[in-house]
This record gives C-alpha cells, structure tokens and sequence, in this order.
C-alpha cells in the first residue's frame, strides 16, 4: 500500500474553516455567484435542460479544450484541444502528473516551499524526490546552479510552482527559460504549476511553460484566478501529446471525467475571462495596498517574508512568536478568524495571508489579527 503523508494545510483548513467568521487563510480569489458573474460578464449562463447527464466529453468538451488551448497559445507556439486534458480541479491534474512519470527508480526535484501535493506525491508513488529550497539572497526563485547541480542520471521531473504558494514569488521569463534548456538538455520533463496564473498584478506577466519547452506540462484551474472553487475543474497542457494520452488512460482508473455542468460553467466563465480577470486584479491590488498599510503600521510586529509579485496569497512573519501553528488555533478558536500557519509549510514563526478575498474580510481579519498579538480578548 502506498503511504502517504499527512496534508498539513488541508487537514488544518478543514479543522476550522467552517466555523470563523473571517478567513484569510481563503486562496482563491473572492468568490463569485452565477448572478455576480452575469452583472460581471453582461451574460446569462444558461443550461440546456433538455442535454442528456452522461459522462460527457471524457478529456472534456472540444469547446472548452479548444479555450483553454488558445489561452495558452502564443504566436510561436499554437496549441489545440488535443494538447489539453481537463480534471477535477489541479490537484487532480498534478496527480496525474506523477501518477503518470513518477514511480520507483525515479528521481524528481521539487521546489520548497510550496503546496505539499507537489513532492508529496511523487513520494507516494515511490520515486525519490529532494527539495530544492528557495531562498531570500535568491529573491526566493530557483537558483539554477543549484538545481542543475541537483540533477542525478535517473531525474525524471522537475516541479515548480509560478506564482508560488504560499510566497507570491514571481519565476520570470528568462529564468523559467533557462530551467527549459537544463531539463530539454537533459530529456527531464518540468511541471510548472501555474494554478495562480495569470494573476501577475505587482510585476510583468512570464511566459507559460508550455510555450517554452516541448516536454514542458503546466496545469491549472478555475479556482484562484477565476474565482470559482466550487466548479471542481482544472487542466493540464503540453505540447507532448503521448504524456497527455498517459495521463488520460490513469485517470480511467479514479475520476474517469469531469461533471457536464462544471464543463458549461467553465467554459462560460473563461469566455468571459476578460471581466473576471479586470475585477480580481483590482480586488488583489486593493487588498495588497491594504494588507502593506498593516505591516507598514504595525511597528515591526508584522513583516513580509517577501513582498508579493503575485497569486492572491504571500507570508509575513509574527515578531516574538515562534508557534505560529498555536497562535493560529487561537485566533481561530477564541477571535473566530482563520491565518494559515506556515509550519505546514516548513516555516514556522509565519502565517499565509490570503488577500484575494473580499476588502472586508482582510480588513477585519487583521484587526483581529492585531487584537490577538496584543493579547486584546474579544468580548
């Protein structure tokens, strides 16, 4: 039996999440209502009640096959329906990724920090995964020297997350092009987890690693970006159609397809990508603005660990307080407001802040926040 390790930040999430108030520990971006998003979007989803509720487009709809392709596609790199496959969420698409490559004699290189299914994973099904840490002196991206010198003759994978969560760090186009020429050199396939794509609100918007390595797999889905969660739909796009096909014939063994309605809301959301896109940056912009008037006014008691570049998340460090992860059950138990500690991360004496929720939940979330360092009960 494969043994798999504890999701720290999952099993902490699903502790409290239901039962605070506020919750800045939320990655997604606010999230919308179909009502919200036709005032947004100027267009009704409208269901066809007389379609038949089959399994539906196995891979997923042609339609939106053929939308998530064009978003990924560049003018030196057109993609099709076929170089997408559609999941049950991300976290479905970055299973199959390694349900797909990774496995016993394997050796795979994973990016740290970073969310727990990327390296815990490919360890699940046997392969051999070191970490490659980021670090301040390195703008928290991945050193090159270092990763290649990590590369062993058995590495099969290399895992990156862009944005990253929980940091917010930015991996930019020149540096993502050199990690395509290490690993095409050396026939190693990248992952690039691309979930918080394309919210690069605080700095210039890098190239897709789909368009810069043929072996190159990202995925993605409607939750952070696209402000729906609760459609349960992601995806995975390369250029190398023979992985997509592996991919496709594992997940006949779990999810086999994804549900017909979340395939139409999908579609129906990222047609109208453009409004949903305009309203979150705003929302992630604002929110940072208001989250760096905190920090700036908290007299050093709260600090970034590194300023966000983008995604809707980022960390910031609690001065005097190195169990964070208590810290955070009190603020969930006793102020009823959710900061997700970053020991589930590997970073104690830090908290991820979500910033992509609603002003309002921010706003009272770190007055709280402020309340609980100062020992200030609430009444």
């Amino acid at each position: 039996m494969p043994s798999q390790e504890h999701f720290a930040i999952e099993r902490f999430m699903d502790e409290y999440e239901e039962n605070v108030d506020f919750n800045v520990a939320e990655t997604c971006c606010h999230s919308l209502t179909l009502n919200e998003l036709h005032k947004l979007c100027d267009e009704k989803f409208e269901l066809n009640y007389d379609k038949r509720l089959t399994y539906g487009s196995i891979c997923g709809s042609p339609e939106l096959r053929s939308l998530i392709a064009k978003i990924h596609s560049s003018q030196n790199v057109q993609l099709t329906k076929e170089n997408v496959l559609i999941t049950n969420g991300a976290i479905a698409a970055n299973f199959l990724v390694s349900y797909a490559l990774a496995g016993p004699g394997d050796h795979v290189i994973c990016v740290a920090p970073t969310y727990q299914q990327l390296s815990s994973v490919p360890r699940m099904f046997g392969a051999d995964v070191d970490i490659l840490c980021l670090k301040e002196v390195d703008g928290y991206l991945p050193h090159i020297a270092e990763l290649t010198a990590m590369i062993k003759p058995n590495t099969k994978l290399i895992v990156l997350n862009n944005p990253n969560n929980p940091l917010g760090s930015v991996i930019p186009t020149d540096l993502l092009e050199k990690i395509a020429t290490v690993a095409d050199d050396r026939n190693i396939t990248v992952l690039c987890d691309e979930v918080y794509s394309p919210l690069f609100h605080s700095c210039g918007q890098p190239k897709s690693f789909v368009q810069l390595s043929a072996r190159g797999i990202v995925t993605g889905s409607m939750s952070k970006a696209y402000s729906a969660a609760g459609v349960r739909l992601g995806w995975i796009v390369s250029r190398d159609t023979k992985f997509l096909e592996q991919a496709a014939s594992r997940r006949d063994y779990n999810t086999i397809s994804v549900s017909m309605v979340d395939d139409e809301i999908a579609h129906y959301i990222l047609r109208n990508r453009d409004a949903v896109l305009k309203r979150n940056y705003t929302l992630c912009t604002e929110n940072l603005a208001t989250l760096k008037d905190f920090v700036k006014s908290s007299n050093g008691k709260f600090s970034f660990v590194h300023e966000p570049e983008g995604g809707s998340v980022c960390l910031i460090r609690v001065s005097g307080i190195e169990d964070t992860e208590a810290f955070a059950r009190s603020l969930a138990t006793h102020y009823k407001v959710l900061f997700a500690p970053v020991e589930c991360f590997g970073i104690p004496g830090t908290l991820r802040v979500g910033y992509g929720n609603s002003n309002l939940e921010l706003t009272k979330g770190l007055e709280l926040l402020n309340k609980a360092y100062n020992g200030e009960l609430e009444k």
